[in-house]
């Protein structure tokens, strides 16, 4: 049969939104950006409202300028941009009232020109949260009037319309109307998200009544749960009672994503109800799988092998915290559960979900893996749900490989490099280590207490810091430091920055010969290293477990916003990237 080829742009837009639809925020993103070809408009816009959706609104918005969405005439397109301009006015946590206005008077705009109920309802809101009582309540009375209640139909019709007798406090009204809109057939999370952070800002600015709130709970998206556990070999009864409740407990809190390793057990019984469920499974392994399933699993038996892989090969996706071997250490898995919380939190903050803990353990399961799990969990402010098992028959497990006598850590792992450094001038040499190594030698400095160590090599330089957001910092720090060197005294095009790479990992660390003093070593360190040379000048790329774990972190002041799964150079793989910003400030 001859190759298929690349999918029609038809095709493919229609993939995207299914993603959207589903709320997989970078699988959308991921189907856009492979199109190569930026000339169809459909993906374009489509490619816009991801990152809108992710959150990235100032890349969001650079795109719409520069692929012409103005020049289009569809309401979706227009209304897109004030979109944006609404999520900048929202960015630093309070309103920023000239930007609502700036947002609001936009989509009027659009609502005047397309006569569409779309920008109206926007508009009106935005306008309520300004102040501007009486102009959100005729567009908001508009809408109403635009069809009766009774002939609307389709999820953002209805939405729509509750959205409207929000703003003009008719609460019944409202409840009535979403209720409807809930259970129409395209009621999907995608949709229903995009509703939750409308009235989420306008319970947030204290814009309609307080009883107003109460819709939040009616029209919240599935819950996303990071699932753990005990390990035990099992038996019928047993099982059966923990899968029923689990069950239970899986349907009682609308859990819809479930993000977790497959350890036999616990794990595995929790992901085949997620599955049952309707659920959408996401696999995280902490180390290599060969060496998961000889740890983790084949202990209890050939039966939990063949559950392992039938829930892995129906998970939405698998993914490696690393791809190291297991060394031996239960820090490899403490490090892989990390990852695994961090990255539920991440897709409930994309969907505007609540993220969620489900356990099963044993009464004395906070002095287990699990309950340190717990512990970590509820740490940073999370809800746990945890289903107390009977006693449980543990399988007896292998010895673990005789560990080196070579001390390990998980650290904040950071390279840079000067892009066009190999090709400068001779004689500008001495001028380049003054404006931009001994630049970044100062600021540095002010993280020497945490940095463990600090190298280079010619234009690059390796630190190691004790955790993620000091190393997010400092990265950042060098960025916007390095960002004012002159290229023209260089002799390098303008704009040339300094490319910096983040990866949160285990490494080893021991004496240099060579250097005579403490060096750090291991694969994570070599794919730290790969993360560079993809990264464009003057910005900051971090991988999947290191944004992970800074959103473990309370109230850091970071953005990651994705940007893809990039192939890695010397055939180091494909990896999913995320870019590092500041969060803006009220």
């Amino acid at each position: 049969m001859a190759p298929s080829g690349p999918p029609t742009p038809g095709k493919r837009a229609a993939s995207v939104r299914a993603a959207l639809a589903r709320g997989d925020l970078l699988g959308a993103y991921d189907e856009v950006a492979r199109r190569g070809d930026t000339s169809h408009a459909e993906l374009n816009y489509l490619e816009v409202l991801t990152l809108a959706r992710l959150g990235d609104t100032e890349r969001a918005l650079r795109l719409y300028e520069d692929y012409g969405l103005a020049d289009r005439d569809d309401v979706d397109t227009l209304s897109l941009k004030a979109r944006l301009l609404k999520d900048l006015a929202f960015a630093g946590g309070a309103p920023n009232r000239r930007r609502l206005l700036e947002a609001c008077d936009l989509y009027e705009a659009v609502h005047r020109r397309t006569r569409s109920s779309y920008p109206a309802i926007n508009a009106a809101s935005l306008a309520l949260i300004a102040g501007k009582t009486d102009l959100a309540e005729r567009l908001a009375r508009d809408v109403v009037d635009e069809a009766m209640p009774e002939g609307r139909t389709g999820y953002f019709s209805l939405a729509t319309l509750a959205e409207a007798l929000v703003v003009l406090g008719d609460a019944e009204g409202a409840r009535d109307a979403l209720a409807r809109a809930l259970a129409a057939p395209d009621a999907d999370v995608g949709a229903r998200s995009t509703t939750v952070l409308q009235l989420q800002r306008l319970v947030a600015a204290r814009s309609v009544k307080a009883e107003m709130g109460a819709l939040l709970e009616l029209i919240q998206p599935p819950k996303v749960a990071m699932f753990c556990g005990n390990i035990f070999v099992g038996g019928p009864e047993l099982e059966d009672d923990l899968a029923a409740r689990t069950r239970d407990l899986i349907a009682r809190e609308n859990v819809g994503f479930g993000y977790g390793a497959l350890a036999a057990g616990s794990d595995i019984l929790i992901a085949e109800q997620l599955l049952a469920a309707g659920a959408e499974l996401h696999v995280v392994l902490p180390f290599a799988e060969a060496d998961f399933l000889e740890q983790s699993v084949a202990p209890a038996g050939e039966s939990w092998v063949r559950r392992y892989e039938a829930c892995r090969d129906r998970a939405a996706s698998v993914t490696f915290c690393s791809n190291m071997a297991f060394m031996g250490g239960m820090e490899q898995f403490a490090y892989g559960s990390k990852v695994t919380m961090g990255m539920t939190r991440l897709r409930a903050r994309q969907l505007h979900a609540e993220p969620l803990q489900l356990v099963i353990v044993e009464a004395r399961g906070d002095r287990t893996l699990s309950g340190s799990d717990i512990t970590a969990w509820k740490a940073t402010g999370g809800r746990s749900e945890v289903i107390i098992a009977p006693p449980l028959v543990r399988p007896v497990m292998p010895p673990p490989p005789e560990k080196p006598d070579v001390e390990r850590g998980v650290y904040g792992l950071m390279f840079t490099d000067y892009p066009g450094f190999s090709k400068l001038d001779e004689r500008v040499l001495p001028l380049f280590w003054e404006e931009v190594m001994v630049r970044a030698a100062r600021i540095l400095e002010g993280y020497g207490e945490v940095i463990r160590q600090g190298n280079t090599w010619g234009d690059a330089i390796f630190a190691v810091f004790s955790d993620a957001p000091t190393a997010a910092a400092a990265a950042l720090d060098l960025c916007e430091g390095l960002a004012k060197v002159d290229c023209r005294r260089l002799g390098v095009r303008e704009g040339t920055a300094m490319r910096i790479a983040l990866h949160y990992g285990s490494t080893y660390s021991g004496y240099d010969p060579v250097t005579k003093r403490t060096n750090y070593y291991g694969s994570e360190v070599s794919r730290a290293a790969r993360i560079e040379p993809v990264t464009p000048s003057g910005s900051v790329y971090v991988t999947e477990p290191f944004a992970a774990v800074l959103e473990m972190q309370d109230d850091h002041p970071f953005d990651c916003n994705y940007v893809g799964k990039i192939a890695l150079p010397k055939g180091f793989g494909v990896y999913p990237l995320y870019r590092l910003s500041r969060r803006p400030k009220d």
